[in-house]
């Protein structure tokens, strides 16, 4: 893995300790004690337990999407969804500096768009991190593997703060001792410590809206039109921000996106050549914003890779009958979030994806729908295994 992903990959992690940390403090210390805390929670996140939980999830991460059958959905995707993130959240900043110039509260907008550096680069990370073409659940498996890591990462920070406590305490105790201040001493057993598990319960509890914003960013890539859509009426600035930098390369350059198009077919390749162009034309056009002229009120909503499709397997009777199956609860799912769609007047969420990416996604999704139609696959020969 490249050493900018790994440098990025910990910053954001440290910055998740320093949020779970912090929070956990605030339930115990009042505001006078904040510089003590940002001593504690560099200590935090430079503990060899916490670093040790880093790196292990990391290199877990990387396995994943070193998978043999990822031709798009591995770690050259997550760098192109973070320089993407890079530009969105660097406009976002401009924005907001703009406007604390007034406020003079430059030190809360750096810590707002730090902590959205952090949740934007972890949603990267995890947000394909389980991929497999033929399952409809990807997205919400994906977000199970980050809150296991979240919980993890989340007892280590607790256990590192009981351990902090407990060296407090004792020196407290101790100092008394030599004073010969025995009344007043403190028992290190008095049963201050008794309810660890408790703790830890309520730290998760604590972290629940950085740790359910990764999460949503994670979830909101299985619908994403309508969760853009949702996204940009409700000004969810980080799950549009998100949305928006994996959508980006459906803008790109009509090179890039064939070769994008490519590897699509490449994971692929178990769905037969006329029912691919077939199922890829149609979520492509679903994926076209609509206009009274376009009657894409039918189109259901469903993402760009295929995932969830259901697409049979001749190769194994079973695997139809399963895959089938699947395709069965998925057109289901797709008459109910039918009936809630509602129309999109663009692809992109947030104002500056619209300027980057918009006119050129528009035109790539037009044109590779009409080579579908013809039977024509974008770069498959160049993409294939």
């Amino acid at each position: 893995m490249k050493y900018s992903l790994r440098k990025r990959w910990h910053s954001s992690t440290n910055r998740l300790i320093h949020t779970l940390q912090s929070q956990l403090h605030q339930s115990d210390h009042s505001a006078d004690d904040d510089d003590d805390d940002d001593d504690d929670d560099d200590d935090i996140a430079t503990n060899p337990h916490t670093t040790a939980v880093s790196n292990k999830w990391l290199e877990r991460i990387a396995s994943l999407y070193d998978e043999p059958h990822r031709a798009y959905h591995n770690m050259n995707h997550i760098e192109d969804v973070l320089s993407s993130l890079d530009i969105l959240l660097r406009e976002r900043r401009s924005s907001s500096q703009t406007v604390s110039a007034a406020d003079d509260d430059d030190a809360d907008d750096d810590d707002d768009d730090d902590a959205a550096v952090a949740v934007t680069t972890l949603s990267a990370f995890f947000h394909d991190v389980i991929y497999n073409p033929k399952s409809s659940t990807n997205e919400k498996d994906s977000a199970d593997l980050f809150l296991e890591f979240a919980s993890e990462l989340c007892e280590e920070v607790s256990m590192a703060s009981l351990s902090d406590n407990r060296h407090s305490v004792y020196n407290t105790t101790e100092a008394k001792a030599n004073n010969n201040d025995h009344d007043d001493a403190v028992d290190v057993h008095d049963g201050h410590f008794d309810h660890h598990d408790n703790k830890i319960q309520s730290t998760m509890m604590m972290q629940s809206k950085i740790i359910s914003q990764i999460e949503a960013c994670i979830i909101a890539t299985a619908t994403h039109i309508s969760s853009a859509n949702q996204a940009r009426e409700n000004n969810n600035i980080l799950v549009a921000t998100f949305l928006d930098a994996d959508m980006s390369i459906l803008g790109r350059d009509a090179k890039t996106y064939d070769r994008y198009a490519g590897c699509i077919r490449n994971e692929y390749e178990f769905v037969p050549r006329e029912v691919y162009c077939e199922k890829r034309a149609e979520i492509l056009e679903s994926f076209l914003p609509s206009t009274a002229d376009d009657n894409h009120d039918d189109a259901d909503e469903v993402e760009e890779s295929l995932v969830g499709s259901g697409m049979p397997n001749n190769d194994d009777d079973d695997e139809t009958n399963n895959n089938n199956t699947t395709l069965t609860e998925s057109s289901s799912r797709g008459e109910e979030e039918k009936q809630q769609q509602k129309h999109h007047e663009f692809i992109y969420a947030t104002e500056r994806g619209k300027e980057l990416w918009e006119d050129e996604a528009r035109h790539n999704l037009k044109r590779e729908i009409g080579m579908l139609r013809r039977g024509v696959i974008p770069c498959e020969e160049d993409t294939s295994p």
